[in-house]
This record gives structure tokens, sequence and C-alpha cells, in this order.
């Protein structure tokens, strides 16, 4: 069947864009896809995959292309995981006995690094309906957020997307403990805001949040569409951004313009949290957080909400930062990340403050 002839019975997770051209639906943000409900024994997807290429660092070697990994889980278990490096037919599922069964298609890597498009979708018996009212959590962040190389050994400093869990990463685990469906919004070496002065070109999530997929749009020369919040209306936000804002500021040149500079950043996170409030509505609860990685600009983010509550009234925002990484404990993933070890304990955490503040309601 035909995905556009499929998706009314279908339920679509995250920032996807259908591709009239192509009649693909793309699901490039990590954990993007959708759940259906089969009475069947197999299901297959034929699939379109594009790599995206890295720049490489100065005075090193280009890496290698990086290529789109597709998932399916069947409740929070992810029982199927593939790398694709070419267009076609993927059996993903199969089992002995013709039953009614819920499958979730997830792309488990990150967007920044490989496109996929979900072109038909097959099974042996009949597609149902499937039907979620779940309440909606939003995870906006960095690698950090995508599940950058949790997967991989030891602080290995070579990145691979079948290394790169998103379905393992700290929001997925949150949100599914505490029974949210949930949309990732996350790019490796993305900062929260365009710094002062740039060391190199950078993405900032103030310039592409309200967008349904940016770098789709730029990939394809397609155009950039706006999200329609309305529709998709986010009960929890989640924003684990500043980690790679840091780096400007701590590589400048002239260590007299440091304040400065630490003054633009948090004038203009203030900006882009006013606007994460401004487009998803007065009723969604914001969560302003930081870690494990790196906390220079924590204080800062902290006056932010500090800030908003008082001039705004704005009852539904709190702040907090994850407990940093234990490397005795945890180890690291793919270049100093949090490891699979690292992104359960924080899972937790996350878990623990949502609780705390958003559903016993206590004074954040």
């Amino acid at each position: 069947m035909k995905i556009k002839e499929l998706l009314p019975l279908v339920k679509v997770h995250g920032r996807t864009v259908y591709d009239e051209e192509r009649e693909a639906l793309f699901c490039d943000w990590t954990c993007s896809g959708f759940t259906m409900k089969i009475d069947g024994k197999s299901l297959k997807v034929k699939v379109i995959a594009e790599s995206d290429q890295i720049p490489g660092m100065p005075n090193m070697p280009t890496p290698p292309p990086d290529w789109p990994c597709i998932g399916l889980a069947i409740g929070d278990e992810l029982v199927y995981r593939h790398e694709c490096r070419e267009n076609g037919w993927l059996t993903v599922y199969e089992s002995e006995e013709t039953k009614a069964i819920d499958l979730r298609i997830v792309k488990v890597s990150e967007n920044a690094r490989g496109k996929l498009g979900i072109v038909e979708v097959e099974c042996d018996g009949q597609f149902l309906e499937y039907k979620d009212d779940r309440p909606l959590m939003e995870i906006v962040g960095d690698s950090i957020t995508c599940g950058f190389g949790n997967e991989a050994p030891n602080n290995s400093m070579e990145f691979k997307t079948s290394e790169e869990n998103g379905w393992m990463s700290y929001g997925a685990q949150a949100a599914r403990a505490l029974g949210y469906d949930f949309n990732m919004i996350c790019e490796s070496g993305i900062a929260a805001i365009k710094p002062e002065h740039p060391l190199f070109p950078m993405h900032a999530m103030e310039d592409i949040y309200g967008n349904t997929d940016e770098l789709y749009a730029t990939k394809y020369q397609k155009e950039n569409t706006k999200w329609d919040f309305s529709k998709h209306h986010n009960d929890i936000v989640v924003l684990n951004l500043g980690t790679n804002d840091c780096t400007p500021i701590r590589f400048y040149r002239d260590f007299n313009d440091i304040a400065a500079m630490e003054a633009w950043f948090k004038k203009r996170y203030k900006e882009f949290v006013k606007q994460v409030r401004q487009l998803n509505g007065p009723e969604t609860f914001i969560c302003c957080t930081l870690g494990s990685m790196d906390y220079y600009l924590y204080h800062l983010i902290l006056d932010v909400v500090e800030e908003i509550k008082k001039e705004d009234n704005d009852k539904k925002i709190c702040c907090f930062e994850y407990i940093p990484i234990n490397m005795m404990v945890e180890g690291y993933g793919a270049a100093g990340h949090p490891s699979l070890k690292t992104n359960k304990r924080m899972g937790k955490e996350l878990v623990n403050y949502i609780r705390k503040y958003v559903l016993e309601g206590k004074d954040a």
C-alpha cells in the first residue's frame, strides 16, 4: 500500500514531510515515524535512503558519508534495526502466528546524518486503524538529545549512525516511562542561539524551531514550511540546549569581551524561550535543562527562567541541570558523549523532575 493511502490509518510521530514528487513520507528527525496496527504476521517497508556528508575538521580527512537507520518498535522495545544504504524493500517484522499488533516504524538516527523516506508498506494480512490519545512531549536539543554515539565503544572518536540509538536517548526513555507520546527536534552541534562572534557557521535552534524540517528543505531545495503547533499540541517541551553555545565564548580571542558575549547569550536565549512559549501557547509546560556534558552557561539559563516567571507570571516553566557524566561508572559514548548508561540515568532524572513540577504541581 502506498504510504499516502495508509496515512489515515496510522499515528504519525514527529515533524515528518510528505514529498509529493517522490510519493514518500520523509521521517528525518530522531524517532520520527508512525505507528500502525496490523492483523498479520509480517511487515515490509519500501524506503528511500540518502546519505549526508559532514565536513571534516581542519587538516583532517573528510569523514565517510552517514546513512539513516530505521527501526521497528513493539511497545517500549526496539526489535528491529537496520542501517539503510540503498533504496528498496526491507522486512522489518515477522511472526510465526497471525495476530493483531501495534508496530512503530522509527528513524533511530539523527536528521543531519541521513534522510529516510517511506514509500510503501505491505503486510500479509490487513491494516487496521490505530488510535493514540496520549499527551505529547517534545524534546529539543543537540547531540546529547540525539543519542550521539551512545552505543559506541568507550570514548571512540569515530561516529557511526549505527551506534547512535535515538530510541534509547534520555528523552525518549523518559517519555515512555511517563506514558507520553513524543517528538524530538535535535541536531548534533546545534546551538540555542546565534553567537555574537561565531567561530564557524553553525545552526541555531532559534532559527529552525518554528519550521517543520529546515534540514530537509535545504537539502532538497523545497519550501521551508512552518510547523502547525495548533494541530500538534505539546503538553511538555523539554529544552536541553546551551552546551554548544559555550564554544564561541570559550575560544574567543579577546577575554575582555567575554562578559558581553555572555550577556548576548542570555538576551537571545530569553527571546528563544519566549518564542517557544508563543508557538506552543500558555498551557504547555516548558522545562529548560542543561547537561550532562557542560554547564558553563547554566547560571544564565536559570536567570532567564526566573525572570520569565516574574515578568510574565509564567508558572508553567522550570529549570534544572542533569547530573554530570560519571566516567568511572557510566563510561563514555563517542567523543565524550553520554553512554547508554548515562542516557538511562538522565531519563530517570527527567521523569522525576516532570513528576514533581508538572504532574504533582510543585513550585518550580
